[in-house]
């Protein structure tokens, strides 16, 4: 485990994912009792969550009490109490719902413009269109958004946050190619039928292997935390609103 030193660790504290840290700020959150040997913790190098009484790198920091048998017997006891906690494997709907959200607030703000300078253009134009005009613009928007605030309103909302697998915000190139793969392996960029089977495909991807096809490609993590029902209802407030409103129209 010597190539984890200089790595960026993850780690379950009180029901969230926290980190990115050091290894130097996570052994010392073990000395001062913060954090108990039975804290799960991942980094890019290992690979699932693991509790860190069972990580080399942390014997002189958590002295192990416990046979190795008990431990591991422990340990798979403890995953399944923590899984909620971890989501190892992804959390498709909260991740749809985000981008959902932020695609539907720019759709908003980008119909409102162009109504206020060429109306008709809106009314002229089919929501199948419109829907892929505000799919490809929001490609760029996103990768700037994310290289200057870290995040998206949506996945704040949803109290979800991406990272690079070093732990670092990701820049605007990284940006730029995650929402080109997102939009076109995830979205299939709006066209309709391959939208739908984009979609499930990165839907059972994610379920399956735990990360998406194009965090895995690029190098990419994103972290979960827990989200209140009140959350998730409010996040879909726009997007309903819109559907109703293009059903109307």
């Amino acid at each position: 485990m010597e190539s984890s030193e200089g790595n960026a660790w993850f780690y379950i504290y009180k029901h969230q994912q926290q980190g990115p840290v050091g290894l130097f700020e996570l052994k010392k959150l073990f000395e001062q009792g913060i954090l108990s040997a039975d804290t799960f913790i991942w980094t890019k190098d290992l690979t699932c969550w693991q509790m860190a009484k069972t990580v080399d790198l942390f014997f002189d920091t958590i002295p192990k009490t416990l046979p190795d048998e008990q431990v591991q017997e422990n340990l798979a006891i403890d995953w399944e109490e923590v899984k909620k906690d971890t989501y190892p494997n992804g959390r498709p709907a909260i991740r749809y719902l985000a981008r959902l959200f932020d695609l539907s607030l720019f759709s908003l703000c980008l119909i409102t413009f162009v109504s206020i300078f060429s109306p008709t253009f809106i009314l002229d134009s089919s929501s199948v269109f419109i829907f892929m005009m505000c799919l490809i613009l929001y490609i760029l928007v996103e990768a700037i958004i994310l290289s200057i605030f870290g995040n998206t309103l949506g996945k704040s909302l949803l109290n979800t946050k991406l990272r690079t697998v070093n732990g670092e915000h990701i820049d605007f190139l990284t940006a730029l190619k995650r929402s080109i793969f997102v939009n076109a392996a995830g979205m299939g960029f709006g066209i309709p039928f391959i939208n739908f089977i984009c979609f499930c495909f990165s839907y059972f991807d994610l379920k399956k292997n735990g990360k998406s096809t194009w965090d895995e490609q690029i190098g990419t993590v994103v972290l979960y935390g827990q989200v209140s029902m009140t959350r998730v209802l409010f996040v879909c407030l726009i997007p309903i609103s819109l559907l109703v409103a293009g059903i109307l129209v």
